[in-house]
C-alpha cells in the first residue's frame, strides 16, 4: 500500500502546476516579485525588432554586463493568422538582423544572435484540452526549455514576450516540467499581441504570468519625446534610434514592450499591480512612472561609446 501510494505521489509531482498570481509586494511606489532581480536570466521574445526601443535595450543591457540575457527569439506575428497572417516572416528575420547589425556597429557585445522560433499559430484542439494540441518544435522551444533547466523555482528565467506566445507555448507542450522555472512577461496580451488565443491561454494557465497594457498602450499613458533622443551616442544605434523616435511607429509604439524590462532594472517605473483573471497580474494604466522609464533607458543607452560610422 504505501509503495502504491508513492507512486501515486511521484506520478503528481511529475504533473505541471497550474499558474499561480506571482508573488509581489507592493511598498511605497514601488512593485518587487518575488525571487525576481536583475541577476535572473533573460529570454527576449518579440515578433518585430525595430519598431520598438526595447529590444536595443536590453542588448545594451547585456553589453554593459548588467543583464544575463541568454537568448533572443523571434516567434512570427500570429495576427490575422485565422484568414491570412497579416506580416510575412521574413518581415520579422530582416528587422532583427538589421538591429543586430547596428548593435555591433555600434560596439555592443554578448548579444546572443536572434533564433527563429514559432513559425504558425497554435489552433485549439477541436476536444480543447491541452495535451492534444498540435505545435510546432524549433531551436528556440529547445533553448527555452534548456534555458529553463538551468533555472529554478526560486530564481525563474524570466521570458519578455512583446509578440504572441506561440515560442514559450510551444515549450510548454514540449516539456511541461519547466512551468515552475520560468515567469513569464507578455505584452498587451489580449490585443494585437494575443492574437494567437491558444498559445496565450496556455502561457497564463501553466506559467507565472505577468501582463502589462491590459486595454490600453502608450498613447494612452504618457507625453513622448522625440527630442531627448539627440542626447545618445553618435554611433548607428543611436542614429537608428533617434529616426525611430520621430517615425509613425515612434510616436504611436512609444517605449515599446520594455515596460517591465525598464521595471525589473530600475524598481519604481511601474507603481502598482493588480490581479487579473485570478491567473495573472497586469499594471493598471495609471501607474506607469514613464520619466522613470524614459531616464533608465537613455541612463543606459548613454553608457555605450560613441562609435563613429565609417
Amino acid at each position: 500500500m504505501m509503495k502504491l501510494l508513492s507512486i501515486l505521489l511521484l506520478c503528481l509531482l511529475a504533473q505541471p502546476l497550474p499558474a499561480v498570481v506571482p508573488e509581489h509586494s507592493v511598498e511605497n511606489g514601488v512593485v518587487r516579485l518575488k525571487g525576481v532581480g536583475p541577476d535572473n536570466p533573460i529570454l527576449y521574445d518579440n515578433d518585430f525588432w525595430t519598431d520598438v526601443p526595447d529590444a536595443a535595450y536590453l542588448w545594451a543591457k547585456a553589453s554593459l554586463g548588467e543583464a544575463k540575457l541568454v537568448a533572443s527569439v523571434i516567434t512570427r506575428c500570429t495576427f490575422g493568422w485565422e484568414k491570412k497572417y497579416a506580416h510575412e516572416l521574413k518581415q520579422q528575420t530582416g528587422e532583427a538582423a538589421k538591429l543586430l547589425r547596428l548593435a555591433k556597429e555600434s560596439g555592443l557585445k554578448s548579444i546572443p544572435e536572434p533564433v527563429i522560433g514559432s513559425t504558425v499559430a497554435i489552433r485549439k484542439p477541436a476536444g480543447g484540452k491541452v495535451a492534444d494540441t498540435t505545435f510546432e518544435r524549433t531551436a528556440s522551444s529547445a533553448l527555452i526549455i534548456a534555458a529553463a533547466k538551468k533555472a529554478s523555482p526560486e530564481k525563474p528565467l524570466r521570458v519578455f514576450v512583446g509578440g504572441s506566445c506561440t515560442t514559450i507555448a510551444s515549450a510548454f507542450l514540449a516539456e511541461p516540467s519547466i512551468t515552475n522555472r520560468i515567469i513569464v512577461f507578455q505584452i498587451d496580451g489580449g490585443g494585437y499581441n494575443g492574437s494567437d488565443q491558444w498559445a496565450w491561454d496556455i502561457t497564463m494557465r501553466h506559467f507565472r504570468f505577468v501582463n502589462w497594457a491590459r486595454g490600453y498602450f502608450w498613447d494612452k499613458v504618457g507625453m513622448w519625446k522625440p527630442e531627448r533622443f539627440q542626447e545618445l551616442p553618435k554611433n548607428p544605434l543611436g542614429d537608428f534610434l533617434c529616426e525611430y523616435s520621430v517615425s509613425r511607429l515612434g510616436k504611436a509604439n512609444q517605449w515599446g514592450d520594455g515596460a517591465w524590462l525598464f521595471q525589473l532594472f530600475a524598481p519604481g517605473c511601474l507603481t502598482a499591480v493588480e490581479e487579473y483573471n485570478e491567473l495573472s497580474l497586469t499594471v493598471p494604466r495609471s501607474h506607469n512612472h514613464v520619466q522613470a522609464m524614459e531616464n533608465e533607458f537613455f541612463r543606459t543607452m548613454n553608457s555605450i561609446n560613441p562609435v563613429s560610422q565609417k
